[in-house]
């Protein structure tokens, strides 16, 4: 965590007050970060565990961070100098996860990683309903797709979901009235 050295003394920390506010230790200048501070855009607020004021590099910089340090560590042959990239590379990785650390030692919580489920069926859904908002097909055409949906979604929950056990638990019903619907099992 970078402390946040007062701008009034220039020489000592801010510290955490009852209010919310904070402190100069040196010579009582308050500040309310949210109000009188100003971070870039890839940093956010921190308070150490003895109630210093600092800031610390978001942890979802950090990652994407260290992910480009290994791209580039992965294609530092490409380089005109590959040993020198590899080095670069090594030290850029290093200094993203030790930022990364440090926020989460911070109380910084963990970004979130990937999709939720609802969100997967949300875009699914709408990915479906722009298909069919504009192309003229009919009912069999538009169930096979829900039904497709529905499959997409079994096999993120449960991978070799069969057709059946989607049926079953998306329906309420078997393969035979499935296939019966619109004559598919012929």
């Amino acid at each position: 965590m970078v402390t946040i050295l007062c701008g009034e003394c220039s020489n000592s920390p801010y510290v955490l007050k009852a209010d919310h506010t904070f402190e100069c230790i040196g010579c009582g200048n308050v500040v309310a970060p949210d109000r009188d501070l100003v971070l870039e855009y890839d940093e956010t607020w921190a308070v150490s565990r003895d109630g210093i004021l600092g800031y610390v590099t978001k942890p979802d910089v950090c990652l994407e961070d260290l992910m480009t340090a290994i791209e580039e560590f992965l294609t530092a042959d490409k380089a005109p100098d590959a040993e020198y990239a590899r080095g670069v590379s090594q030290i850029d990785a290093t200094d993203a996860l030790r930022r990364y650390i440090d926020a989460r030692r911070a109380g910084i919580a963990r970004p979130h990683i990937g999709y939720t489920r609802d969100q997967v069926q949300e875009a699914v859904n709408a990915g479906a309903d722009m298909v069919l908002a504009n192309i003229n097909i009919g009912e069999p055409e538009e169930d096979a797709l829900n039904l497709a949906v529905n499959g997409a979604m079994m096999c993120l929950e449960k991978i070799g979901s069969t057709f059946a056990e989607m049926v079953e638990e998306q329906y309420g019903e078997t393969v035979e009235e499935v296939l019966s619907w619109w004559g598919w099992g012929k």
